[in-house]
């Protein structure tokens, strides 16, 4: 019969600490060798003492513990050296030696392993360069960044090549960008067979890679995925969660946080300008009724187009569209579209007929005055006095051409008023 290969079990774990803190209750789970496990849930809900106990820092109150089918519960305090030259393991506050440059750092790890100089040698600038720090090599903690401190904490953990690397929290300090450069380092060395147990907060992080997820709360296992996102919320859909424990399962990402505040201030310009453009619609249709059908209604296509909101975000701004006319409203619009267009070519016909009077007058501020108030010759106002013209209300009601009937007026005296008057 074929035995199936087991890197690690819990079986029936209970840890319970002083005061009667239980740290895990009655947890079992199984990690096959090749694995990449997700170990998730809120501070307080057992990740750290599964952890810890399985790197032996802790010894279960019941239950047992196996790693390589050897249960290291009964393992003597002696040989737990042993076990933990099989385990690598990554912090999330690095624990390197400050007085120590990269390559010393990780040297010392073996060192302490006994590893003689020429595997020191050997392996130092390797795992440096899987990492990605063969050029750092000379440099001391102080001269890193947050996330090549950590990186050197990888290479440190496995100098001595582990059957397992367990990572608590190992992106908890680091921004977005170096936080995934952790994840994709560690899942390159997933890649070449070594088993790795990841315990984070970083939701993208398990949603991006869709490995195993173990969900923790309150020291027990609510949740155990083959390829899970991190939904935190499914606990409470369950049952599992109490309503007010729900906000506080899930750390809030930085992208996740900064694309929320986008979108609420994003809908909220939005929303200003529709208003603003609704408003605008009304307070033509209102000028509109008002006017006469002779004057200028010129119809308003700039208000019916999008219009381009630029909203400021840090030092960028973002162009929104946004649409001046609701469906509602498209067919009052198209009417009043067509009426606008209607009066433009009225218009048009009108200035056409004008043009064909050889002399035309139009209409001016001068309707109150008298014939005799003009500028013009005093034998043209005579004239047009004498012939009933007293007023210039009475030139504009007609065509002036007809004033050429009157004995005495010439062609050049209609030119002159025609001109005056407009």
């Amino acid at each position: 019969m074929c035995i199936l290969e087991v890197m690690v079990q819990f079986k029936n774990v209970t840890k319970i600490y002083k005061n009667s803190i239980v740290g895990v209750n009655n947890v079992s789970f199984v990690i096959d060798p090749g694995e990449f496990v997700f170990l998730i849930g809120p501070s307080g809900s057992g990740k750290t003492t599964i952890i810890k106990m399985l790197i032996r820092d802790e010894l279960p109150t019941t239950g047992k513990i196996f790693f390589d089918d050897k249960d290291i519960t009964k393992l003597p305090r002696r040989k737990v050296y042993r076990l933990r030259r099989e385990i690598g393991v990554i912090f999330q506050d690095y624990k390197l030696v400050p007085e120590k440059t990269v390559y010393e750092n990780v040297a010392f790890a073996m060192e302490a392993a006994g590893k003689s100089n020429k595997e020191i040698k050997e392996a130092v600038p390797y795992v440096l360069d899987i990492v990605g720090l063969e050029h750092r090599m000379d440099a001391f903690p102080r001269e890193l960044s947050g996330g090549e401190q950590q990186r050197v904490a990888i290479a440190r953990a496995i100098a001595n090549n582990p059957k397992i690397l367990i990572a608590d929290e190992p992106t908890g300090n680091l921004d977005p960008a170096s936080a995934w450069d952790i994840v994709q380092v560690l899942t390159k060395i997933n890649s070449w067979g070594t088993t790795v147990i990841m315990s984070t907060h970083g939701t993208e992080i398990v949603n991006s890679l869709n490995k195993r997820v173990i969900q923790m709360h309150k020291g027990e296992i609510i949740r155990d995925d083959s390829e899970g996102q991190y939904e935190m919320t499914s606990a409470y859909e369950k049952g599992t969660l109490d309503a007010t424990e729900v906000d506080t399962q899930k750390k809030p990402d930085f992208f996740e946080e900064k694309h929320k505040k986008l979108k609420i201030e994003i809908s909220k310009k939005i929303k200003e300008a529709q208003e603003e453009v609704e408003s605008d619609e009304e307070k033509s249709k209102s000028d509109t009724s008002d006017n006469t059908s002779g004057e200028n209604d010129e119809s308003n296509d700039s208000d019916k187009k999008p219009i381009e909101l630029k909203i400021t975000l840090g030092r960028k701004g973002v162009k929104i569209p946004v649409k001046a006319q609701s469906e509602e409203t498209n067919s009052v619009d198209s009417q009043e579209k067509e009426s606008n267009e209607a009066k433009k070519k009225n218009k048009k016909i009108t200035k056409k007929s004008s043009k064909d009077k050889k002399v035309s007058v139009k209409q001016a501020d001068l309707s109150e005055k008298d014939i005799s108030d003009l500028k013009i010759s005093k034998k043209l106002k005579k004239l047009l006095m004498n012939n009933g013209y007293k007023n210039v209300s009475d030139l504009n009601q007609i065509d002036l051409n007809d004033l050429a009937q009157i004995e005495g007026i010439s062609k050049k005296d209609i030119d002159e008023l025609n001109k005056l008057l407009q």
